[in-house]
């Protein structure tokens, strides 16, 4: 089983493929609109899924520049992809409040995105290690 994963992680290919059909999936995501959708009142469960999400879309993405630059991703590197997930957040939220009619911007949404950001960063640098192979 380790092996099979190990050498899905070294296709740069599929890990790329990964990481677009992500960041596809999400953006299509945050366009749904809500109007069909069950009301939470736990109005905080929105902020949770910004982070989880943004979370996984660093990790994604510096997962395939680590595994493309041969086992290695500078801070400078995780900067740039810190960076434009952050251009992407703040654009998802301009674009909902502009293209949707059941969504609107919410600059809390775009520092719950940072927020998932940067853990995704620090966490990455953290474990980074066990994908030296």
């Amino acid at each position: 089983m380790m092996q099979h994963i190990k050498s899905l992680l070294e296709n740069k290919t599929l890990l790329l493929l990964l990481a677009v059909l992500y960041s596809c999936g999400i953006t299509v995501l945050f366009f749904i609109p809500t109007d069909g959708l069950p009301r939470v009142n736990f109005s905080s469960i929105d902020k949770v899924v910004h982070v989880a999400v943004f979370i996984i879309l660093i990790l994604i993405w510096q997962l395939y520049v680590f595994r493309k630059d041969g086992g290695e991703l500078s801070w400078r590197k995780s900067f740039l992809i810190l960076l434009s997930s952050l251009i992407y957040g703040i654009l998802i939220e301009v674009f909902q409040g502009l293209l949707t009619d059941s969504r609107s911007s919410d600059i809390f949404d775009v520092f719950a995105n940072l927020a998932g950001s940067l853990i995704g960063v620090v966490l990455f640098q953290k474990i980074k290690h066990i994908f030296t192979f």
